[in-house]
């Protein structure tokens, strides 16, 4: 009579960890049914070693917070999914991310969101952690990519109120861009879409006065 599952969960009940990682480590304890118990009586750090299949280590790693076991699964599943021609697991390092965050691990949260190609939350991380220059480089990205919300919303992030102008401007919105040049002192700025606009007719009378 094979009592070693019986031993296992008592010791596990009796929270006696020493004897259960022992048990893990010597004896023959397998199969989803353990795991399962695992995950059910709330342990899911020692169903961890049970598991070798990548997506159900993802899980459970996410659910006892070890995040180094977590990333390596997601990297093996990402591997994986490129070998087999698939997506390569946004859902996945979407997740791992917001894991990351919870513990304020932000380089994990950095290379997930870069995974992701999540760049509003990646320009946010980095003017949270006063890193402009990756800030600025997340500008230029924005601009590589004629993404001009993006390029509005860096600027914005960095206080460079020229660039926000000129985003303006080139957007077509020539009196929000005379506002915003007039209200930061760009005047050289604010008197060339003044032309703009009067050569199109309009004019920039009263438009100071809806900011006043």
């Amino acid at each position: 009579l094979d009592t070693t599952e019986a031993l296992f969960k008592l010791a596990l009940s009796q929270q006696k960890y020493g004897k259960v990682m022992h048990m893990v480590r010597h004896s023959r304890l397998c199969g989803r049914a353990i795991v399962a118990y695992l995950q059910n009586k709330g342990f899911p750090e020692v169903a961890l070693h049970f598991v070798r299949e990548p997506r159900t280590r993802f899980r459970l790693a996410l659910a006892c917070g070890n995040i180094e076991a977590a990333m390596e699964s997601a990297f093996t599943l990402e591997q994986k999914a490129q070998a087999e021609g698939k997506d390569t697991g946004r859902d996945v390092w979407g997740e791992l991310g917001s894991e990351a965050l919870r513990q304020g691990n932000h380089q994990v949260v950095e290379m997930s969101y870069q995974r992701t190609k999540d760049f509003d939350r990646l320009s946010f991380l980095y003017l949270i952690t006063g890193d402009t220059d990756k800030l600025r480089k997340m500008l230029k990205i924005s601009n590589m990519r004629q993404d001009i919300m993006g390029r509005y919303h860096n600027a914005l992030l960095l206080g460079d109120a020229a660039e926000r102008v000129h985003v303006l401007e080139e957007s077509g919105n020539l009196p929000l861009a005379y506002i915003s040049a007039t209200l930061h002192g760009l005047m050289e700025d604010a008197d060339r879409i003044k032309i703009t606009i009067e050569t199109n007719g309009g004019s920039v009378d009263g438009l100071m006065d809806k900011v006043s």
